[in-house]
């Protein structure tokens, strides 16, 4: 009987997605843009994607850089449950089942793990809350994630720097 529930485990754990996830190229949210960006103030950047690496170089308020890539580290899923079937991007999810939220993708949509592969849809899976007639899932959890943005500078120095919010140029809608 242990060994039939160890395997039940096994089986039911194999749709959850591996951690850390690595979404290489991933920027996070609407009109996210790589290119042009300019510091609104000082910023470190590490020599790696790591908050202990040490610095690199600073960028000063005013500098411009180019935003080479983006890294999106998922280091615990989100998790929402569904309530009712729903089309969801590409998939079609049933009632019950479990979707692991890996980031968020800007206006409402995620990345999401289901049956063992990632897809995007329209989850509003920014806070934890319940489900509605409209929202028929219940976001249990939010995920933990870190965006690392590969800069360069105009003397050719590269670096990282971690969930970057004070540049101009980042997002292409404003």
């Amino acid at each position: 009987m242990t060994s039939i529930l160890i395997a039940l485990a096994l089986l039911i754990g194999s749709d959850k997605p591996d951690m850390p996830f690595i979404d290489a190229g991933a920027c996070p949210f609407e009109c996210c843009h790589y290119g042009s960006w300019t510091a609104r103030q000082s910023v470190p950047a590490r020599q790696t994607r790591n908050q202990r690496s040490p610095i690199a170089f600073t960028i000063v308020r005013g500098e411009k850089v180019t935003a080479l890539t983006g890294v999106v580290v998922t280091y615990k899923p989100g998790v929402v449950r569904m309530l009712k079937p729903k089309q969801l991007g590409n998939v079609r999810v049933p009632a019950g089942a479990v979707l692991y939220v890996l980031h968020r993708g800007g206006e409402g949509t995620a990345l999401f793990w289901y049956q063992g592969k990632p897809y995007w849809g329209e989850l509003y899976a920014e806070t934890i809350h319940k489900g509605d007639e409209n929202y028929p899932w219940n976001v249990e959890s939010l995920p933990v994630t870190e965006w690392w943005v590969k800069v360069q500078t105009p003397r050719g120095a590269t670096g990282w720097i971690l969930n970057p919010t004070n540049f101009d140029g980042m997002d292409a809608c404003s």
